[in-house]
């Protein structure tokens, strides 16, 4: 019908809202598909009616959702001039889509509006994104939020949605990488709630990653084992990209026991955290006595959760180093990851393994050991070399010898 149908959709687009939105909305996208000034002026009306906070939740809520496409499909259509109707429509009904129009538009009035929506749970996100698109046109406001506080609490003065901005603004601002930055970013590395100082710090190592002092680093592993997983997520990943000088400040943080919440009230570590520093420090340690010491005296089964999330396959030579540990539990997780990683070390590793005295590891790591060397044929040699368990002789050697034939086969169809 083209044309002809932006009558009739916008004869149905003025009634009421109904309860459920879909019918609505797949109006909205029909008008979408068919274009042309009419159907952009049947949106954009859509837009400005029913005041939400007079409706009902349930219609409030499904009137919500079809503005939301509204603003989707004018986007589609290229009417990048509406801004000021995308800056009236997210201050009024809150519409995710319009803080990526606002951004699409460029409507630098719409930075402050954006900032506060960073407290919002159903807005945070979107409009983290949409202040990314903004640029370096965003980083004088994203400044001035690090130091604005609000809130109840009593102890800090500060809420927990007030500590989210001022989180998601220093994560933009090292995300954005100006070293003008990194003045602004110093001030909270002393704050009061460690997973504010936490993500500065983070922020810190991405805009100088050369320049990451031992504080730093301190900070980013107390914010890797934060309640916070927005928190967690960010400084484990800044940890991983700083790599070995943060092994000191994780060895010293996987004894703690509590962290601090975004209120600022103490919190058990999570069993997660505590198997994320383990793998860590075994990826990153580089062959450190101290560290392999501290993982000896680690809880077996943390332990060995841990290794279960070893990828890395530098982290081969530390893995070997805990086969000898006396708990079969760890002796048989050392092989699960051994087999993962690969390479010169866990072969041999794996062979000393063959003899453990107990089956189940003994049976892991020979099956681990003929698909290493069915893959990587050379590592045989390796394998030969690793000493053995008294009294173990006739094992071994059945054991080399169907490597031997396995490493031949491969060679042969290879």
């Amino acid at each position: 019908m083209g044309e002809r149908a932006i009558a009739p959709l916008g004869h149905y687009l003025d009634g009421p809202p109904q309860s459920f939105p879909h019918a609505r909305q797949l109006a909205v996208r029909l008008l979408g598909l068919v274009g042309g000034p009419g159907a952009t002026e049947v949106l954009r009306a859509l837009l400005s009616r029913h005041d939400l906070t007079a409706l009902s939740p349930v219609l409030a809520q499904s009137e919500y959702a079809v503005k939301d496409e509204v603003v989707v499909q004018l986007l589609r259509l290229g009417r990048t001039d509406l801004g000021e109707e995308f800056l009236r429509a997210f201050r009024r009904d809150r519409l995710p889509a319009a803080a990526e129009a606002l951004a699409r538009c460029r409507v630098a009035a719409a930075i402050p509006d954006l900032i506060e929506a960073l407290e919002d749970d159903l807005l945070a996100e979107r409009a983290a994104d949409a202040l990314r698109r903004f640029g370096a046109d965003v980083e004088p406001a994203l400044v001035a939020a690090l130091r604005q506080r609000h809130g109840e609490s009593q102890a800090t003065g500060e809420s927990r949605v007030s500590r989210r901005r001022r989180i998601a603004a220093a994560t933009l601002l090292g995300e954005l990488g100006d070293p003008a930055a990194a003045t602004p970013l110093r001030w909270l590395l002393n704050d009061t709630n460690p997973a504010v100082a936490a993500v500065a710090a983070a922020a810190l190592a991405a805009i100088g990653p050369a320049h990451v002092t031992p504080a730093q680093c301190r900070a980013i592993v107390a914010g890797a084992v934060s309640p916070e997983w927005r928190v967690r997520a960010r400084c484990q990943e800044a940890a991983g990209s700083i790599g070995a000088a943060c092994v000191p400040a994780a060895l010293a943080a996987v004894t703690e026991e509590t962290t601090v919440d975004l209120y600022g009230v103490p919190a058990p570590v999570e069993r997660a955290s505590k198997r994320w520093l383990i793998a860590f420090m075994l990826e990153h340690a580089g062959s450190q006595a101290d560290v392999r010491a501290a993982l000896f005296g680690c809880d077996p089964v943390l332990l060995a959760e841990g290794l279960a999330e070893v990828s890395a396959p530098r982290a081969a030579a530390d893995v070997a180093a805990l086969t000898p540990h006396p708990d079969p539990l760890v002796r048989l997780a050392a092989a699960q990851a051994l087999a993962r990683l690969g390479g010169a070390p866990a072969a041999a590793a794996l062979l000393g393994l063959a003899d453990d005295p107990v089956r189940r590891v003994r049976t892991v790591a020979a099956r681990a050991l003929r698909a290493l060397v069915a893959a990587e044929p050379d590592l045989i040699a390796a394998a030969r070399a690793a000493p053995g368990r008294p009294g173990s002789r006739w094992r071994r050697w059945r054991l080399r010898w169907a490597l031997t034939r396995a490493a031949n086969q491969a060679r042969h169809s290879g």
